[in-house]
């Protein structure tokens, strides 16, 4: 196997750096072998060349159907997990308190663990591209302001509240849904993509949204006790803890020991399926849409704001490569990350997370599809 091949397979595992070993996330238990093994070659419009002599998966089928056949492929199995969430709470088998705890279990512990599994696995120093990392920054951190002003300024909504909308609004989907698409697309050039969205993301939107919040939830309190109270909890916070640790390691060449490297992948492992239960879970108890309007400019922010900002950002740019720009802006088409709800679960928001990425992962079968119409050749 060529060796930018093995890297792409390497860094699709989320390998991490342990004993000499490789501890990975499995892509093909992760979303599916069949997705994960178009990456491996370079195609023309949206992936579909089949290797010699292999007979067509869907003979009857144009490109445009093959292709919305695979994104239900991939949506579909987030569908399920929800729908299992549902059907647990209103069939009894699980009850509110069953789900605040698996949310509790996924916020301190299996979220964690991914997000350091995440920036352990990166490679920057082969994959590092400045341009990508300016314009997918620039247009995240844009977003993310635009919907902050508008729930503050037109929805009259608290700090908290105003800063989880615009998290859902600005981090993507960018493992599950936007890096399969985007492989099928553009091939090896998602694997460049994928680290360095996940970096802004876990480095940037996710610890702004967060120490937004808590200083937005410190109500009553002076500037200095707000300050103070704001740095405590954002401290304790595991997910923060767990960036600050990875970055650590990552900077240093720590290499964790082969066991504790395989025990932290496991973890790793749970956290996007068990979130998608809690939030089944979580739209079990909601009798009616709450908060609609909130709920709708988190949706367009996310699906249109985010992938417009990000292809015009690229409009200025010239060192970054065509195949890395259209993956850059399938990763910010997709739907808001899978564990939202849990982050938002915090401050009393997680059926409006919920919901919202419900209607984003429907509504993201669509947008998606329009986005590599319009990107790919």
């Amino acid at each position: 196997m060529p060796a930018s091949l093995e890297r792409g397979r390497v860094a699709l595992g989320f390998r991490l750096r342990g004993g000499g070993q490789s501890a990975a996330v499995s892509p093909a238990r992760a979303t599916g072998s069949g997705v994960f093994a178009l990456a491996r070659s370079r195609r023309p419009r949206y992936g579909f060349t089949r290797p010699p002599g292999a007979r067509p998966a869907h003979p009857s089928l144009e490109p445009n159907l093959v292709l919305m056949a695979d994104l239900l492929s991939l949506t579909l199995p987030i569908f399920l997990l929800i729908g299992l969430g549902l059907f647990a709470v209103k069939s009894g088998i699980l009850t509110d308190q069953h789900i605040a705890g698996l949310a509790a279990f996924v916020l301190y512990f299996a979220l964690p663990a991914l997000i350091l599994h995440a920036i352990l696995a990166q490679e920057l120093s082969e994959t590092f591209s400045l341009g990508y990392i300016l314009v997918y920054g620039a247009a995240s951190v844009l977003t993310f302001i635009a919907v902050l002003a508008v729930m503050r300024l037109l929805f009259r909504r608290a700090l908290s509240h105003a800063a989880i909308a615009a998290l859902g609004g600005s981090a993507s989907n960018s493992a599950y849904v936007g890096f399969p698409v985007a492989s099928q697309a553009v091939g090896p050039a998602a694997l460049t993509a994928l680290p360095l969205a996940m970096l802004i993301e876990n480095l940037v939107v996710i610890p702004t949204a967060l120490a937004l919040a808590e200083a937005g939830a410190q109500n009553g309190s002076s500037r200095r006790q707000v300050l103070r109270q704001t740095l405590l909890r954002f401290a304790r916070t595991p997910l923060i803890a767990a960036i600050i640790l990875g970055v650590a390691l990552s900077v240093f060449q720590v290499e964790l020991p082969g066991t504790l490297a395989s025990a932290l992948a496991m973890l790793a492992q749970a956290s996007v399926p068990c979130a998608l239960v809690v939030v089944g879970g979580t739209l079990a108890a909601i009798e009616r849409v709450e908060l609609a309007g909130d709920v709708a400019w988190i949706v367009v922010a996310k699906l249109v704001l985010h992938p417009v900002l990000v292809a015009a950002g690229f409009l200025l740019v010239d060192d970054v490569p065509d195949d890395l720009k259209i993956a850059g802006i399938i990763i910010a088409s997709a739907p808001s990350l899978g564990v939202y709800p849990i982050l938002g679960r915090r401050f009393g928001l997680d059926r409006m997370c919920a919901a919202a990425l419900m209607f984003a992962t429907v509504a993201g079968f669509f947008t998606i599809t329009t986005v590599l119409a319009l990107t790919v050749r």
